[in-house]
């Protein structure tokens, strides 16, 4: 199983977080990954604040910074940005990176924040313009010459896009959701079509469980008809005993979990750079985690 760490590109340490992103690679993590809000507004949980950092403007130089970590996008609210713009950002991201993206995305959960963005008139079709937009990603990414494409949000007609991405066929894309998805929703139907790896997460002191991510997986990889392999985000957990993180993390490992992305939570930069190196140190001596990158 590989091991990631999620960097918060939120809060009064961002900035220095983020600056030390290559700490991270040399302790030997898999894979970094930041996390998509562009404002705060009041109503949001207590765990969000007021500062953050573009998620896009931050892991490109975060790609800048390092030269072998995956960089994840963790997620990335596909409603918030224009499709076209999007797949060039992340095409680009993926050049100069020399074909290290893996592309979380998600639908997005917080309308004021798509107001904020003059998207609020799409809160309510924010699923069916994720599904669109991921076709458009595919479609700027894999195909070559004149490309044209009528849907409902997106338009163009005859359009070269170049480069494409370094990662063949196109960039991986893990699809996030919050806990198992209901099998008749909307979620589980978008992860059947779309996925790379199904990426969920819980929050607020929630926990998945290997049994659940693997009931998860079998009713995805029926309706999609192949095999769809599972990660998991475990969001703030640094303030478990080390001993608990390690036990979890071998039961996922058990149950065929191919990633873990660690959330460590709200710390400062050095207490960060500390828990991270404990946690990959003690999972590479009991065998949780491939050595290296």
């Amino acid at each position: 199983m590989r091991l990631d760490i999620v960097l918060p590109n939120e809060g009064p340490s961002a900035l220095e977080v983020i600056r030390s992103a290559l700490a991270f690679e040399e302790m030997g993590y898999h894979g970094l990954w930041l996390t998509d809000h562009v404002v705060y507004h009041r109503e949001y949980p207590s765990f969000y604040g007021a500062t953050w950092l573009e998620l896009l403007a931050s892991l490109s130089h975060v790609a800048a910074l390092t030269s072998r970590i995956r960089l994840g996008l963790g997620i990335l609210v596909v409603p918030y940005r224009d499709g076209v713009l999007t797949a060039k950002m992340l095409a680009t991201i993926d050049q100069l990176s020399g074909g290290r993206v893996d592309l979380g995305i998600g639908t997005g959960w917080a309308e004021p924040e798509f107001a904020s963005l003059g998207r609020g008139d799409v809160f309510a079709r924010r699923g069916a313009v994720t599904n669109e937009t991921l076709e458009v990603f595919e479609l700027c990414w894999r195909e070559t010459g004149p490309l044209s494409f009528a849907g409902e949000f997106h338009r163009f007609a005859d359009m070269e896009f170049e480069p494409k991405p370094v990662q063949r066929p196109r960039i991986p894309i893990w699809i996030g959701s919050s806990g198992v998805p209901d099998p008749a929703g909307s979620v589980l139907r978008r992860v059947a079509r779309f996925a790379d790896v199904w990426h969920p997460t819980g929050y607020e002191g929630q926990i998945l469980t290997p049994a659940e991510l693997v009931a998860g997986k079998t009713v995805i990889d029926a309706l999609a008809g192949r095999d769809i392999p599972f990660s998991v985000r475990l969001h703030d957990v640094g303030h478990w005993p080390l001993s608990q993180l390690l036990d979890l993390l071998g039961s996922y490992s058990d149950a065929g979990c191919i990633e873990v992305a660690v959330d460590l939570g709200p710390m400062s930069a050095g207490a960060l750079r500390d828990r991270a190196e404990e946690l990959i140190v003690a999972a590479r001596n009991e065998d949780i985690c491939a050595k290296g990158l």
